[in-house]
């Protein structure tokens, strides 16, 4: 097994059951657009966690943190200094991370265990975007109750059942830029994660008609969607199926009609072609660079 360092101590890292990952999902998910880049979010749960509470290395919640750090490429961690001096390090190592393998091979049960497939899926919610009349929008995590209120909308919008839910949430984007929403305005943010967390990665909206097609999909970001999820690992495959079944459709209506189809994949490629990533902000690894993290009041 691999050994992460924390604060100058190597710490083995042993596979973890999938509620060890789900209880940090849970913890990162909303914070990811706060300002600090990932690491350095996890680099202050594992210290506080390991000081503070006096949690031993070896707790559950100790090692997801660890095992998400070594699978986006970090190797050490460590806080240095106090209060408003207090900064988070990083470094990279040179072991095989997410990038060496095919982001479908990350959602395995031996993928779950070793932070695999929780590192994989941040990192693709993290970079989602949805392109709206050709012009990108980054997609913005938002609050659990927005997000709530917005989907109980969209799901009034979803005359049929048997219709994938997609173009529930498609129809309610275009409502909302009909009425003339922004993107300062917090339904139509909400709106836009529901869309990609659907997997749609590009629409066209007519907001005089309030017509709209929608012509790409993000399978990475269907497969995120179902892991955040709590999908059962056989059910992976389906959430890229159908993606891919909705793509399809996408594309033979464009070439009906003469349009050309959108990409459908959304997240930064590395080397190997899988989703870059370590710099969700900032640079890669963060050697050496100094990244205050004020710790938030709860």
């Amino acid at each position: 097994m691999p050994t992460f360092t924390l604060n100058g101590t190597a710490i083995e890292l042993v596979p973890q059951p999938r509620e060890s990952f789900a209880w940090l999902a849970g913890q990162v998910y909303r914070r990811l657009h706060e300002g600090p880049p990932l690491p350095a979010i996890l680099t202050v749960f594992a210290h506080e966690g390991t000081t503070t509470q006096g949690l031993p290395t070896t707790d559950g919640r100790i090692q997801a943190i660890l095992w998400t750090l070594w699978q986006i490429g970090i190797a050490s961690a460590r806080i240095e200094g106090e209060g408003e001096k207090r900064e988070v390090k990083w470094d990279k190592g040179e072991h095989l991370n997410i990038d060496a393998r095919p982001i479908i091979e990350h959602f395995t049960e031996e993928g779950i265990a070793e932070g695999r497939a929780l590192a994989a899926a941040l990192v693709v919610v993290a970079g989602r975007h949805v392109k709206v009349n050709g012009i990108e929008m980054h997609v913005k995590i938002n609050n659990f109750e927005l997000i709530k209120a917005q989907a109980a909308e969209m799901e009034k919008r979803r005359i049929d059942p048997k219709n994938d839910p997609a173009m529930a949430a498609a129809s309610y984007v275009a409502e909302l830029l009909s009425q003339g929403a922004d993107q300062n305005d917090l339904r139509l943010r909400a709106a836009i994660e529901l869309a990609a967390d659907l997997g749609i990665r590009s629409m066209f909206v007519d907001a005089a008609t309030r017509q709209l097609r929608i012509e790409g999909f993000n399978e990475q970001a269907a497969l995120a969607a179902a892991y955040f999820q709590g999908a059962p690992v056989e059910q992976f495959q389906s959430a890229i199926n159908r993606a891919q079944a909705l793509n399809k459709m996408a594309l033979e209506s464009a070439q009906k009609s003469g349009r050309a189809p959108a990409s459908s994949t959304d997240a930064v490629r590395g080397p190997g072609g899988s989703p870059e990533l370590v710099s969700t902000t900032g640079k890669s690894g963060n050697q050496g660079q100094q990244t205050p993290f004020k710790r938030r009041r709860r």
